[in-house]
């Protein structure tokens, strides 16, 4: 439930719907890291003017710190491995855990995600996204950018730090995702 502070973000959408899994994904019930700055947006540039309302948006990469604390992607250094994807609004006037530091984190292999812009980085997107065949050689995998942000993996074949592998990109907005981890 998002916890609006301005009715300006009533009709904000969730950047993050599950397709397939009520059976394949879970949420995972974890700590958001206490040196986490949810003051900062997550998004830089002239994007974060018009779509960043918040430090974390719904459908970014989490990874594992301490225990069972997460942490946005990028925020740790290079070597991180994805733990899932955010499944709330964290910050700024979208911030659905208040005083709170529990964060919903959306795990499980197989499942199928849509995520919605910003959530994801829509550089190369649609190009690798019509270039897959549906073959080992054409699969486009993505992984966390250094904003937290899912982005197309340059690497072309599925490594270990791959978070999701891209299904679909119906549009420039749009991108159909099977969760990896």
């Amino acid at each position: 439930m998002q916890r609006l502070t301005k009715l300006s973000n009533k009709f904000r959408r969730r950047t993050l719907r599950a397709q397939y899994a009520h059976t394949q994904g879970y949420p995972y019930a974890a700590q958001l890291d206490p040196a986490f700055d949810r003051t900062l947006g997550q998004l830089a540039g002239a994007e974060a003017v018009t779509d960043s309302k918040c430090a974390i948006l719904p459908g970014s990469v989490m990874v594992k710190s301490v225990g069972e604390m997460v942490t946005l992607s990028g925020t740790r250094g290079t070597d991180q491995r994805a733990f899932g994807l955010a499944g709330n609004f964290v910050g700024g006037e979208l911030d659905e855990l208040g005083d709170s530091s529990e964060i919903s984190v959306w795990k499980g292999a197989g499942s199928v995600w849509q995520i919605l812009k910003p959530a994801f980085d829509p550089t190369n997107v649609l190009t690798e996204a019509g270039a897959e065949a549906g073959t080992v050689a054409t699969e486009v995998y993505m992984n966390s950018g250094s904003d937290g942000r899912l982005a197309v993996d340059a690497a072309g074949a599925m490594t270990i730090s791959d978070t999701v592998r891209l299904l679909a990109a119906p549009s420039a907005n749009t991108v159909i995702v099977e969760l990896l981890v």
